[in-house]
């Protein structure tokens, strides 16, 4: 009987200690959650933001206002070595990663705003599906350095059509088609237009273009030669002085910036960098062959404006990615 009373006793004893240790341990992790939640809130994942400043000014000038005014840690300024480095600038690029430092930068005086340092593809490319080649090729072989003839493929379509050579002489050129020579006639042919292609470069002893003036890279790649074709393309229907294939405007000055990488790749900052250079230098007429929904991209798009209010002609694609809102169907809205 004893024994029996003993161990009933033991059981009785011990049985709630067991559940009491368990929420002993669920409290202690529920304090630790809780006590850690706060600081792990406003720490973002490192990305890069658009500081815009409401006067132009050399960058290090920027840079020192941020850093004797930002009390926060958490931020590094970026530097951009680029030819606009040069010239006064209206922004600069931060790496930031905790969200109260954005919120403190966006307080100072000279600060216009920060916003996202957003990544630019190039969609839909002439030639291209998902940033691959198309079996066939669209652009001139000199684009690509290499030899043979040229193909054509539709997008629609798996099989290629070849262009023969005894054709060349039937079809008509598209500057004619456009009424290009009567202007040329008149002696508009684009002589002393500072043209700035904003596109994936150009070769620089391309046979095509006798005007190349400047090329310039904003990209984070050590070349100013295009690798896809696409800007020689455009620079093509521009300026091209091939026989078969004539420029709208053979005489104009080129001045090829290269804003997109070999992967079809840029950012916002690219570009601000860029538009601000072309200001700087007096371009005529600036092109822009790119697609995405830029017109979301708040310093993208008054940089447009700040372009045309100081008399360089915008040229910009549209269409890339319809039938949607600002595309093909919406091509007569303004911007």
């Amino acid at each position: 009987m004893k024994m029996k009373i003993m161990t009933s006793h033991h059981n009785l004893s011990t049985f709630p200690l067991k559940p009491c240790f368990f929420l002993a341990l669920l409290s202690l992790s529920l304090f630790h959650l809780f006590s850690s939640r706060s600081p792990i809130s406003q720490t973002l994942v490192t990305q890069n933001y658009i500081v815009r400043f409401k006067d132009y000014e050399k960058s290090d000038h920027h840079r020192r206002y941020l850093e004797s005014r930002v009390k926060s840690d958490g931020w590094k300024w970026i530097e951009r070595r680029n030819p606009a480095m040069d010239y006064a600038t209206d922004f600069g690029v931060l790496a930031i990663q905790k969200e109260s430092v954005i919120g403190e930068i966006e307080g100072l005086e000279m600060v216009k705003d920060v916003n996202l340092d957003f990544s630019y593809t190039k969609r839909d490319l002439l030639g291209f599906v998902d940033g691959e080649k198309r079996p066939g090729k669209m652009f001139t072989s000199m684009s690509f350095s290499e030899a043979g003839e040229s193909y054509a493929v539709a997008q629609t379509s798996n099989s290629s059509i070849h262009w023969g050579r005894q054709l060349l002489g039937q079809k008509s050129q598209v500057t004619s088609l456009f009424g290009a020579d009567v202007l040329w006639s008149k002696g508009f042919t684009g002589h002393k237009v500072k043209m700035a292609i904003f596109d994936t470069g150009i070769r620089a002893d391309h046979p095509h273009f006798r005007n190349i003036k400047e090329r310039t890279n904003w990209t984070n790649e050590d070349t100013l030669n295009d690798n896809l074709g696409h800007g020689t393309f455009v620079a093509g229907v521009i300026a091209g002085q091939d026989a078969e294939c004539l420029g709208f405007a053979p005489d104009a000055e080129i001045y090829a910036f290269r804003v997109f990488t070999d992967a079809q790749v840029s950012y916002t900052s690219w570009f601000l960098d860029a538009f601000n250079y072309a200001i700087a230098t007096n371009m005529d007429v600036l092109n822009l062959s790119i697609g995405g929904p830029d017109y979301l991209d708040l310093p993208f798009v008054e940089k447009v404006w700040e372009i045309t209010a100081n008399n360089i002609i915008m040229v910009s694609a549209i269409g890339n990615d319809g039938p949607s809102l600002w595309n093909i169907k919406q091509s007569s809205r303004p911007m």
